[in-house]
């Protein structure tokens, strides 16, 4: 193609881009989306069995219509598992569940509903980037996007965890701010909407989105007052009105009798029993996500504590100091408006770390990453408005690199698995053979005890029965991830049923004189047993050679692989084989027990 055939062709799609924003958006969603669409088109027909977190969403899902949610799923809040709080709210079943319920109340229809919101919010917020600052702000928005996406792929899109559902939505929080500044006040009451969407899905969203609206409140409050009255407070009205609205439900769960979901998230965060981590490691975490090197570009797996990459983060601290630079020489008011945002939002991340208390996770400052990609998508767009001479040549540069990130990303999204596999097959092997062992017309309680998986498995359980028509019930302490209405009380049940996991603990059980195995599946391969079993004795060997026999009891406890993992005396080489050790899984059996059975070997 002749540059001046390259020329026009470039003046035609902008002419088509001008003219048809809504469309272009759209476009650029499913080409920045398209690995997380073909991680989910690789699922058809997996026969996937969600587990964990992920089964907890699934059963939120199935609730509605008979029994709307009022919260959320379960939380890490509260004094121990055995009294378990939730989300602030429901509002993430309530935006999947039409496309879930489009596609049949399926697992799969749930992987879906999380895609749509995905491409929902990525095109939305390029939509609004190009009204606010035209084509090269959706482009540059576009392009370090599709960087995350190829980050992400394909995990993120297949594991419909609360703690990434949001994400995206957040960045179409900040960029509905962003017009706000500009003047935008309409924007407001959906940046509202959004943004406590963001706080009930995941608590740790709290401070940025509360921090930001009340910002954007006094900003439209504060120009009405110097200017006489003649900006309208309508979209204020409005967006209390919906934020009111959207806390009805957690409000009449708070009113209803026991402790109250948002009095126990009160207590828990306003008077933590852990010191928090304070400034310094904050800023340590915030080097390490705001960076070059950083997770949001190279993938999941950097923890807050780790020490961040200091060419990395001096290349953004670069890149953005250049772009800001550049926005003041120009005076490009839009670029200057989205890096106040930002730079407000920095700070308050910055505080809101600073003061997380106990075991610092990644996923309680996930939403860096999208800070990280406005950062990154401003500092492009005003770095190449800026430089006239060469500006083609940059966005054919960045266009290039964009393309190469989405087409790695599809290429390792082709044929992808969902995680936990063998979870799933646990689940799909078991569910079968309990549905033909036991009658259902009776009411069953589900206990586990399962020192692998953190009980994941007994809720994948208990949601596949539930699609085959079984009556299973938990007891009151997995309420919070089971949904109230799935618990019964030992006497108001029929059978007890155990789970139990790993061939020690099966073993103990099936030696008892009471009770019947009904089912029994080992979702290991071949070389998987060889392998488990080989890490078993070096295990074991480890914990002798360091004087910690009394160790060796919890490879078979009740989640015991989770506490050697955590425990601060894991050496390095103790946590290698024990992560893979968990990780491959055990073997799993069902075993019918008398009623008031507990399920301890």
């Amino acid at each position: 193609m002749t540059e001046s055939s390259a020329l026009r062709v470039r003046r035609r799609l902008l002419v088509v881009a001008r003219d048809h924003p809504v469309w272009l958006a759209v476009l650029g969603a499913v080409l920045v989306g398209a690995p997380g669409i073909v991680a989910v088109v690789s699922q058809i027909g997996a026969g996937w069995y969600p587990t964990g977190d992920v089964a907890h969403t699934e059963l939120m899902l199935r609730s509605i219509p008979r029994h709307f949610p009022l919260i959320g799923v379960a939380a890490r809040v509260g004094e121990d598992l055995n009294n378990q709080g939730s989300t602030p709210g429901a509002a993430m079943a309530y935006v999947l569940y039409p496309v879930y319920l489009l596609f049949g109340r399926s697992s799969f229809g749930m992987i879906v509903s999380v895609l749509v919101a995905h491409l929902s919010a990525i095109g939305a917020s390029l939509f609004v980037a190009y009204r606010l600052g035209g084509q090269r702000a959706m482009w540059a928005l576009g392009v370090v996007t599709a960087l995350v996406v190829r980050s992400l792929a394909p995990r993120f899109f297949l594991e419909p965890w609360n703690v990434w559902v949001p994400l995206f939505a957040f960045l179409l929080f900040v960029v509905l701010l962003w017009g706000v500044a500009l003047g935008r006040h309409d924007y407001l009451p959906l940046a509202a909407v959004v943004g406590i969407y963001c706080v009930q899905t995941h608590i740790s969203y709290v401070p940025l989105v509360v921090g930001l609206l009340s910002l954007a409140v006094l900003l439209i409050v504060g120009r009405r007052w110097i200017g006489s009255g003649k900006v309208s407070l309508k979209p204020v009205l409005l967006s209390a009105a919906l934020v009111a609205v959207m806390w009805i439900p957690p409000i009449i769960e708070q009113f209803r009798s026991g402790p109250g979901n948002l009095g126990r998230l009160w207590r828990h965060f306003s008077s933590p029993r852990e010191d928090t981590v304070g400034l310094s490691a904050a800023f340590k975490a915030m080097a390490g996500e705001l960076n070059l090197a950083g997770p949001f570009l190279t993938g999941p797996g950097r923890a807050p504590y780790d020490d961040p990459n200091i060419a990395g983060f001096l290349a953004f601290a670069v890149i953005v100091g250049v772009g800001i630079a550049s926005a003041y020489k120009k005076r490009q008011r839009p670029v200057q408006y989205l890096q106040g945002v930002l730079g407000v939002s920095t700070v308050i991340g910055l505080v809101a770390t600073a003061r997380v208390f106990g075991h610092f996770y990644d996923y309680v400052i996930r939403w860096m990453w999208m800070l990280a990609v406005l950062w990154l998508a401003v500092s492009l767009w005003a770095i190449v408005d800026g430089l006239r001479v060469i500006r083609h040549r940059l966005i054919e540069l960045a266009s290039a690199v964009a393309v190469i990130a989405i087409v790695a990303g599809v290429s390792v999204s082709v044929g992808a698995q969902a995680p936990y596999g063998n979870d799933s097959r646990l689940v799909g092997g078991l569910a079968p053979l309990l549905a033909e062992s036991v009658d259902p017309s009776l009411d069953h309680l589900l206990r586990w005890h399962d020192p692998a998986a953190l009980g994941g498995t007994g809720f994948g359980l208990l949601l596949e029965m539930e699609k085959r028509g079984v009556s299973l019930y938990v007891d009151a302490w997995a309420g919070a991830a089971a949904r109230p209405y799935r618990v019964r009380a030992v006497q108001d049940t029929d059978v007890v049923l155990c789970l139990v996991v790993g061939p020690e603990n099966i073993q103990v059980f099936r030696q008892r004189s009471q009770g019947s195995e009904v089912a029994w599946f080992d979702p290991r391969t071949p070389a998987e047993q060889i392998e488990s079993n080989a890490l078993r004795q070096d295990i074991e060997s480890l914990l002798r050679a360091a004087g910690r026999e009394d160790q060796i009891e919890r490879l078979d406890s009740q989640y015991g692989h989770t506490q050697i993992l955590l425990d601060q005396d894991t050496s390095p080489e103790l946590f290698t084989l024990m992560d893979r050790y968990s990780e491959i899984r055990l073997p799993g059996a069902l075993f019918v027990m008398p009623q008031g059975s507990l399920c301890i070997p």
